[in-house]
C-alpha cells in the first residue's frame, strides 16, 4: 500500500494586511525628545485610559511624515502583493500625530481610528516589562502588548480572529484604520512610550470603486 510521503497545499490570504518594520534610531530619538517637550493634551480625541497623550507640533509632524515616505511606499508594495492588487500611485494626507506615555495601570480599550491607514511606533519600553510578560499566566494577550482583532468570534477554535505583538523600541506597525486594536494594562514601573498617527488617501476618486 502506498503511503503519503509529501503533501502539497496552498492557502489564500484572508483578512487585513498588517505591516511590521523597524524605524531608524534617529527618528525614534527625535520623536522622543520632541514628545517630552509638547504639552498640548490630545486626551479629548483618543480612547486611551491614560493621562499623558499629547499632539505633536505641526513642524515635527511635517518632518516625520516626510522622513517615513519610503516606509509608506514599502507598506503599499506589501499591501498590493497581499491582496493581489494592481499597484497604483497613492497620495497620502497626514491627519494627525500624537504621543502616548503609558504607565502602570493605564490601558487602551478596543477601538478603531478614522482615516484610511493608522500606525504605531514604539519609542521606549519599561525595563521590567519583558519579565512581566514572560510571567503572565492568563489566557489573554500579554501585559503591554498591542492586540488586533478582526471578524466574528463565534468560532474561535476554528478561526484566528486576533493577534498580538509585544513591542520593542523602534518597532513600527501600519494597519487599516478601521482594524480594532487595544492594549492591556501592565504593572511594571516606567513608561511605555509610543507615537501614533492617521493618514488619508486623497486620490481615491481616481481608483476603481472596488479597489479599496
Amino acid at each position: 500500500m502506498n503511503k503519503i510521503k509529501a503533501v502539497e497545499y496552498s492557502h489564500r490570504n484572508w483578512g487585513p494586511f498588517v505591516f511590521f518594520t523597524k524605524c531608524p534610531d534617529y527618528i525614534v530619538s527625535k520623536l522622543l525628545k520632541e514628545g517630552r517637550r509638547t504639552l498640548d493634551s490630545y486626551n479629548h480625541q483618543l480612547a486611551g485610559h491614560l493621562e499623558s497623550q499629547f499632539v505633536f507640533k505641526v513642524e515635527t509632524a511635517t518632518w516625520f511624515y516626510n522622513e517615513i515616505g519610503p516606509i509608506l511606499e514599502a507598506y503599499r508594495e506589501g499591501h498590493c502583493n497581499y491582496h493581489r492588487l494592481e499597484k497604483r500611485p497613492v497620495e497620502f494626507q497626514a491627519d494627525s500625530l500624537w504621543i502616548n506615555f503609558m504607565k502602570a495601570g493605564d490601558f487602551n480599550p478596543p477601538h478603531s481610528h478614522g482615516s484610511d491607514y493608522s500606525f504605531v511606533l514604539y519609542l521606549e519600553i519599561p525595563e521590567g516589562l519583558k519579565k512581566e510578560q514572560s510571567q503572565y499566566k492568563g489566557t489573554s494577550f500579554a501585559p503591554g502588548a498591542i492586540a488586533f482583532e478582526y471578524g466574528e468570534q463565534q468560532i474561535p477554535r476554528w478561526t484566528t480572529f486576533g493577534m498580538a505583538h509585544t513591542p520593542k523600541v523602534g518597532d513600527m506597525i501600519i494597519f487599516p484604520a478601521l482594524l480594532r486594536h487595544w492594549v492591556a494594562p501592565f504593572k511594571t514601573k516606567g513608561e511605555r512610550v509610543s507615537v501614533s498617527g492617521n493618514l488619508s488617501i486623497t486620490n481615491k476618486d481616481t481608483f476603481p470603486s472596488n479597489y479599496f
